[in-house]
Parts: C-alpha cells; sequence; structure tokens
C-alpha cells in the first residue's frame, strides 16, 4: 500500500481480526481510527450487482461533493471496470482476501488525481460476510482537490491479496490504535457539496486497467 492511512487501517483491521478471516462490524471501534476515519467507508453486499454504502467519511464525500450513503459503488465505473471490480469485491466478501484499487479519477478540465483504495472483509453481527471495510485517499496531494468536481474514473491496477501471506507487522490492537491516534489526521478538504447536484453519479469515459493475482494465482495485465 503506498499511502500510510490505508496501511494504518489494514494494520488496525489485522490486529483486530486475531487470525480469524474477518473482524465483526461491532468489533471496529470509530473512536481507535479517527484520525484516518474522514476517508473510511462500509460497504454492504446486497447481492453481486449492488455494494452499497453503509457509511462514508466526510473527507471523501467532500472530495467528491455528494453524499455516498446508499450508493452502490459499481455504479461510479464503466462496465469494463465494475466488472472488474465486482470479481474483487466478491472475492473480498466471499473468501476474506484483500484488494487494494489503484485509479485515477479526473475533472472536466482535464486535471487528474490518482487515489489508492483497500478493500477489506468484514463480517455482521450474524457471521455472515456480507460487509466490506475500506478506505479510498488521493495520493496525490493538488490544492485544487474538493474545489474540482471529479467528473470520471478509471481503474489502473487492482490487486488481490492474500493476508495470511502478507508479512506479520501489526502490534497488538490497542497499541496500534493509539500509534493511529497519534498521527497527523487528514487534511481537510473544502466542500464541493453545491457540485453534487449538476451531474448523475460519476460514469467514467475511458479506462485502464492492470490485475494483478498474488500467491498461486496468475498475473494478467490489460491495457
Amino acid at each position: 500500500m503506498k499511502h500510510k492511512n490505508n496501511q494504518a487501517l489494514f494494520d488496525y483491521w489485522n490486529a483486530i481480526r486475531a487470525g480469524r478471516p474477518a473482524p465483526r462490524r461491532g468489533e471496529i471501534e470509530p473512536g481507535d481510527i479517527r484520525k484516518i476515519l474522514p476517508y473510511v467507508f462500509i460497504l454492504e453486499r446486497k447481492d453481486r450487482d449492488n455494494y452499497s454504502f453503509r457509511l462514508a467519511g466526510t473527507g471523501l464525500c467532500r472530495t467528491y461533493g455528494m453524499e455516498f450513503r446508499g450508493h452502490n459503488l459499481l455504479s461510479m465505473w464503466p462496465d469494463d471496470c465494475a466488472e472488474n471490480l465486482k470479481e474483487a469485491l466478491d472475492h473480498v466478501a466471499i473468501n476474506a482476501t484483500v484488494s487494494v484499487v489503484e485509479y485515477t479519477a479526473a475533472t472536466n478540465d482535464g486535471r487528474e488525481v490518482a487515489f489508492e483504495m483497500i478493500l477489506l472483509p468484514l463480517a455482521h453481527e450474524d457471521g455472515s460476510m456480507t460487509r466490506v471495510l475500506g478506505a479510498a485517499v488521493p495520493v496525490d496531494n493538488f490544492a485544487w482537490i474538493g474545489d474540482r468536481l471529479l467528473a470520471r474514473q478509471w481503474i489502473d491496477r487492482l490487486r488481490r491479496l492474500d493476508p495470511e501471506r502478507m508479512p506479520k507487522r501489526a502490534p497488538q490492537a490497542e497499541t496500534l490504535a493509539r500509534r493511529i491516534l497519534a498521527e497527523k489526521p487528514p487534511v481537510a478538504i473544502a466542500s464541493i457539496a453545491s457540485h453534487a447536484a449538476r451531474r448523475p453519479p460519476l460514469r467514467s469515459e475511458r479506462s485502464y486497467l492492470r490485475l494483478v493475482k498474488t500467491g498461486a494465482a496468475s498475473s494478467e495485465e490489460r491495457g
């Protein structure tokens, strides 16, 4: 993971799950991750074509100038990207894998910003794997982010990771939570909510994808 906020969320999730496929929703304490909470979200898997936002941080909403709650994540992408993202989400929810998505969002005047999104399995209180914990953070720190409407986006690279094969670097959850709380919070972004009513949810006009499967899986690239 390129962004420290996504790495911190993974470390926290990994410590809380304590060797299980996924932690339960009720075990995630928002106060423990409040410094990175503005870009954190939770999805509910209603069916294979609908992963709806149960909640989304204020930083993410301000970056896009829209309220995400109740919105289907898959509708934000063109068909080819949505299909690959759908497959990745299914692996997260059904097989308890981790996905990292690198993507680019662009404004109508040609400005582009790189994002990194992490997707982590999260169990419902009844034990069913119907939730996805995630975060989407701008990798670039351009001053115009939040002032310009992001009109389209496309996936650059998508990786599926086996958490059991990832480096065992996470400390105990309590220690990790204290480290996260001590870090500087994300920079606040000015709201562009007034733009939200101007257009429907994002549909990218172009897409590029490189899909990388780790472990025993093979790698394939799509230009």
